[in-house]
């Protein structure tokens, strides 16, 4: 009879206790990818999301596209675009995008409303000329035109800034096809510069700025063997749940 009653007792006691255990854990993170257009970003980002899905509690959805008559020349648009619209964080590699008004009134919501956005490569020119112009103001840097698309640099950490967050575990990495921007916002911070020693002012590779209080980061890098290298995937992780002010060891699996 009190084994019984004992039982009874610390029946609800499991079921309370595992029934709270659930809630307390941190949700995945939300991430939404856009691919499109040149240097095979659609290719690199699928690539990217089995390596995060693999290591961190993330939930990812994806607008790729392969058909550069479609978005490119005809205005159709990407696939699953909705799904921006519940994300934390939007990772962007794309050029130049005819998108249809209803779909760029989806990604203007997104940095409206202060959410971050990790891009790279060719992000800093994702959309028409006048989004562009707008998406410069939220990455905090004007593009201004490929120096070329073959000659090897190395980005390295810019002074000072060797224990961001974004570069924890980062080493030096070599990319090649180095991008101009004209300038940068004031309130950019440089993280990585382009390790040229016979120029004397250094060129920003990567960096990050503040919009509207939400997080951007831009890297000039994104090439299919910058994503082979383990330290550019570690750099795009670590601006991913540093944007999104995640704790990224809390997120690892």
């Amino acid at each position: 009879m009190i084994r019984s009653f004992c039982t009874l007792l610390i029946i609800p006691l499991l079921i309370a206790t595992t029934s709270t255990a659930a809630p307390n854990e941190t949700p995945p993170l939300k991430i939404h990818m856009i691919g499109f257009g040149e240097y095979k970003p659609v290719e690199s980002l699928t690539e990217f999301k089995k390596y995060l899905e693999k290591d961190y509690r993330v939930e990812i959805t994806t607008s790729f596209s392969l058909d550069s008559e479609q978005v490119y020349k005809l205005g159709k648009g990407l696939p699953n675009l909705e799904s921006l619209k519940s994300a934390d964080v939007l990772v962007l590699f794309a050029r130049r995008m005819n998108l249809p008004e209803e779909q760029m009134a989806i990604i203007r919501g997104h940095w409206e409303k202060g959410k971050p956005i990790v891009s790279m490569r060719t992000a800093s020119h994702a959309f028409q000329e006048a989004d562009n112009i707008i998406h410069s103001a939220v990455l905090g840097g004007v593009y201004s035109g490929a120096g070329d698309y073959t000659t090897p640099f190395k980005a390295v950490v810019h002074g000072g800034q060797e224990k961001h967050p974004i570069l924890q575990g980062v080493e030096p990495i070599t990319s090649k096809g180095y991008y101009n921007f004209k300038s940068l916002d004031k309130d950019s911070l440089v993280l990585q510069i382009n390790d040229e020693p016979a120029r004397k002012n250094k060129r920003a590779v990567s960096w990050v700025h503040t919009y509207k209080d939400g997080r951007m980061f831009h890297t000039s890098m994104g090439t299919p063997e910058d994503f082979k290298d383990d330290n550019f995937r570690k750099l795009i992780t670590n601006a991913i749940f540093w944007t999104a002010r995640s704790d990224i060891e809390k997120m690892k699996k």
